[in-house]
């Protein structure tokens, strides 16, 4: 017997994102290319057996503990990761038969060099193909938090701290979408096209669209479409792949026609050319890494944007020059919680410290950033993560040390009319949260800088 293609390369993909710290879209990008001509199943089955098994990791290793003798960190990786993709099939494909799951596991261990274990694998496989269930949950009532984590995979960290911001149900409703894979999106280029152009060109090919709910930018495309790269219209600048929440993002920061605009951490670009698209005379898109800088300016370049340039620089220092400008937007870099559909690996690496010490690099920035807003200007900071110390508490603190700062509501007209119901919390921040809008999690302010005194 052989191993699929689908469930060799999800495992190859599976040990680069635990081994190497590879993203899983880009890792599984890679290895579905490197295939060649794979058929279209192989290639639909290899790319659910890789998000599957990293969305529902902590309860495919508990299942497996329930019948193993050895904890699964002293496992040997390949078989570790053999056994949880196995798990996944097993407690999440029941149409499977127990026995094909069984045999494929067993030979997927002896196919990624691990032979000695394969005996080991057979007899955790088979004892867990007899129930087909995951391991009991903790009570609900002696413990909520345990409950939920377990019930949806995540760290009981995150629970605790989203049941504290949000309430426990919300926080519960939270886990539960984060589980859902999130649908490809993309943005279309106004300046050269129209929503609805795009859509017919869409169903020319066979791919199924529809406008979006927030963003009059944005089309979600139906489950099974092809990555945006490979569709027809991509290439001549039609579209740019983006969800809809980060498109809300520069549609909430409203730069006044002519402005200045610089985009801080601006990889890769959507928020910079959308920003350009929407009426900016000037963007200058600002990122750490030079790669990264040229990929803002070779996209602006096929969406005909001959308004945005890019720089190479830490925005966590003055610019060359000490330039100002009239919109000034800090896409910080965060802990990334509001994008667990799409990057499930992301909850398996974050830990409290992390969220600590980004939270101190985005005060860092967003210190830098305000003296680059001009009197009467606008500076609004954005992340793409749901934790309080990265949004509520870290607005709360800059404007404690910055009085010539104070918010304000976003402009009327930003959106659609929904957006100003399901995406503005209470302080009319812009708060999307996956369970309620089934986008991508964002936070952002806009804060508004007081006029220069006269002296």
């Amino acid at each position: 017997m052989t191993v699929s293609p689908a469930r060799r390369i999800a495992a190859e993909v599976l040990l680069r994102v635990e081994q190497g710290g590879a993203f899983a879209n880009l890792a599984l990008d890679g290895a579905l290319r490197a295939a060649g001509a794979l058929e279209p199943r192989e290639a639909a089955l290899a790319t659910e057996l890789t998000y599957g098994t990293l969305r529902w990791q902590l309860q495919l290793d508990r299942a497996i503990a329930v019948h193993s003798e050895r904890p699964s960190e002293e496992l040997d990786a390949n078989v570790r990761a053999a056994l949880r993709l196995s798990a996944f099939e097993l407690l999440h494909h029941p149409r499977v038969p127990a026995r094909a799951v069984v045999d494929q596991g067993v030979e997927l261990v002896r196919a990624l060099g691990a032979a000695r274990a394969s005996g080991y694998a057979n007899a955790v496989l088979r004892r867990l193909s007899q129930t087909r269930a995951p391991a009991p949950l903790p009570s609900r009532e002696v413990d909520p938090a345990g409950h939920v984590a377990a019930a949806y995979a995540h760290p009981r960290w995150m629970v605790e701290r989203w049941a504290k911001w949000l309430g426990f149900e919300e926080a519960e409703k939270l886990c539960a979408a984060n589980q859902q894979q999130a649908p490809a999106t993309v943005r279309v280029a106004r300046r050269k096209t129209t929503r609805d152009e795009v859509r017919r060109a869409l169903r020319e090919e066979r791919i199924v669209s529809t406008p979006g709910e927030y963003s009059p930018d944005a089309l979600v495309l139906a489950p099974g479409a092809p990555p945006a790269l490979d569709i027809e219209g991509h290439e001549q600048g039609l579209f740019q792949s983006q969800d809809e929440a980060a498109q809300l993002v520069s549609l909430y920061a409203a730069p006044p026609r002519g402005a200045s605009v610089l985009d801080a951490c601006a990889a890769p670009g959507g928020k910079a050319c959308h920003l350009a698209e929407l009426g900016a005379a000037e963007v200058l898109a600002v990122d750490l890494h030079a790669r990264k800088a040229k990929q803002i300016e070779e996209a602006a370049h096929r969406l005909g944007l001959d308004n945005v340039r890019a720089l190479a620089a830490d925005a966590a220092l003055p610019l060359p020059g000490d330039p100002s400008f009239d919109l000034v937007l800090l896409d910080a870099p965060c802990s990334g919680l509001g994008t667990l559909r799409r990057h499930p690996e992301a909850k398996l690496r974050r830990t409290p410290e992390d969220v600590d010490r980004l939270s101190q690099l985005q005060a860092r920035l967003l210190a830098s950033v305000s003296r680059a807003v001009k009197p009467g200007g606008l500076l609004v900071y954005a992340v793409c993560t749901l934790t309080p110390e990265e949004c509520d508490e870290q607005v709360a603190r800059f404007l404690a040390a910055h009085a010539e700062f104070q918010p304000e509501p976003p402009p009327a007209g930003w959106a659609t009319p929904r957006a100003a119901v399901d995406c503005l919390d209470a302080q009319d921040h812009l708060l999307t949260l996956p369970q309620r809008t089934g986008t991508d999690g964002f936070f952002a302010v806009r804060l508004r800088k007081g006029p220069e005194e006269r002296r």
